[in-house]
């Protein structure tokens, strides 16, 4: 087989990057691929969603396969604390850093665009020797799966799918987590402070953050949880009352801050700072994941109004974020998350309180399990609760299919691909619902620290995986 370069690539991935795309505002990007389409004078849908199908036909003689390729349109906005970055107006500023794509402040959207850079270089090509193509671009993948969920896939023909939605080389795909997302709701009473109560705020910040699916068995920790904890010592030794609580962005994404304004004697300020000073040196101990950045900080603040919960209800919040359990919940023999949860933010509504958080599930039983537990606390403190939830897809146990991209990956690559059931949610579940009969598998180059600002896209990782995607494409 050829080597092909990933100029082409890398050029689209560029021009997608210039384009705002985030969740529920995907209109430009899908302009864009539609766009491309013209150009390219290749047949294709768009959607009331601003979901798109591309048909190409095959690159063959007397070829009657036919090929899925599916990524999804948006990608995680999230920013380096300070960061004037507008993720509505302006577009990625990417560089190359050795090996890597970066993006300077921003998350890069390599999740899931290298994956839409791949598809538009294949589609553009006219020397891949390919069979017809379906190429799906789905929206709010990072948030509802609307997309996926409303897409109409009547015109699609293939019952093979190659989705663009992975992390890693070394990995191929077979199947994916359902995930239930939770919003619970907590009525709070307020208590008027008298003069003898100072206001301070405590931040906690520096952690690694994350995909709360695919980092969420690596030890990064969650401030949220953190600062339950911290509350929790508080609360049991001084006289407190919170007034204020809001950390983490998404409900997909590991939170990297927590912050919390609450009330205490101006008697026992140099106590509590001595007491959070040692929590301090206890959480670095815990040696979480980037854990010499982690930092606690405490200052004395300005009272607005000089209200805070009363101690009702500053306890009932402590002990909703000390109950709600964070990260594996069950994995397998191997040491693989089969069920987790992810406290993803908290914020405070008026006399409410919301923390949202999310459920990933390979195991059904198990995850029942956990909803069981957590219905004490809705129960208890009569908590109002919002679910949805995200489809899994269980892989076939048989599949020429996949046993064709194992074979070719351990030609191409002389090694064997780790066959992994993932534990993340992926828009598969929607698809092999709509497609009876679907084989899938997800195929990606090496992406580090996705949904952070960190993220990163190995070059050379990016060049194998797309020969390696040509190569399956020409065997059909």
């Amino acid at each position: 087989m050829s080597e092909y370069d990933i100029d082409e690539v890398m050029k689209y991935f560029y021009e997608i990057s210039q384009i705002p795309r985030m969740s529920s505002r995907e209109e430009k990007i899908a302009a864009y691929i539609e766009n491309f389409a013209q150009k390219n004078n290749l047949t294709y849908i768009r959607d009331i969603y601003n979901n798109i199908i591309i048909e190409k036909e095959p690159n063959k003689d007397n070829n009657n396969e036919s090929i899925i390729l599916q990524c999804h349109l948006d990608m995680v906005c999230e920013k380096e604390e300070g960061s004037n970055h507008n993720f509505e107006k302006d577009g990625i500023e990417v560089y190359i850093d050795g090996d890597y794509i970066k993006a300077k402040g921003t998350t890069l959207g390599a999740d899931n665009g290298i994956g839409i850079a791949i598809i538009l270089a294949i589609l553009s090509s006219n020397k891949i020797n390919h069979p017809k193509i379906e190429a799906i671009f789905t929206v709010q993948e990072e948030t509802t799966m609307e997309g996926a969920k409303n897409i109409n896939l009547g015109i699609i023909n293939s019952k093979k799918m190659i989705c663009l939605d992975n992390m890693n080389e070394e990995e191929l795909w077979i199947g994916c987590a359902c995930a239930k997302i939770f919003e619970y709701e907590v009525e709070c009473a307020k208590k008027i402070m008298t003069k003898e109560f100072a206001l301070i705020r405590i931040g906690i910040n520096g952690f690694m953050g994350g995909h709360s699916g695919k980092d969420i068995s690596k030890n990064r920790g969650n401030p949220i949880k953190e600062m339950g904890n911290l509350l929790e010592r508080l609360f049991n030794n001084y006289e407190i009352y919170l007034k204020n609580i809001h950390g983490g962005r998404k409900v997909n994404v590991i939170p990297r801050e927590c912050y919390s304004e609450i009330y205490i004697k101006y008697e026992e300020l140099k106590k509590i700072y001595r007491d959070i000073t040692i929590f301090n040196e206890l959480l670095k101990n815990k040696k979480l994941d980037n854990s010499e950045n982690i930092m606690i900080s405490v200052e004395k603040i300005e009272d607005i109004d000089n209200y805070g919960y009363n101690f009702d209800s500053t306890k009932k919040i402590i002990d909703i974020l000390n109950y709600i359990k964070n990260g594996v919940y069950y994995e397998d023999k191997y040491g693989n998350p089969l069920v987790s949860l992810n406290i993803g933010k908290i914020e405070n509504k008026i006399n409410k309180t919301k923390v949202l958080f999310s459920i990933r599930s390979n195991r059904d039983k198990i995850q029942q399990r956990l909803e069981d537990e957590l219905n004490y606390i809705v129960k208890k403190y009569q908590i109002q609760e919002k679910e949805s939830e995200l489809p899994g897809y269980e892989h076939k146990e048989k599949s020429i299919f996949v046993d064709k991209c194992k074979t070719l990956y351990k030609q191409y690559f002389n090694r064997n691909p780790r066959i992994i059931d993932m534990h993340i949610c992926l828009e598969a579940g929607f698809f092999g619902e709509k497609i009876p009969n679907l084989d899938f598998i997800a195929i990606a180059p090496n992406i580090y620290d996705a949904h952070s600002p960190k993220e990163r896209c190995s070059i050379s990782s990016l060049k194998r995986i797309y020969n390696y995607i040509v190569m399956i494409l020409e065997s059909l």
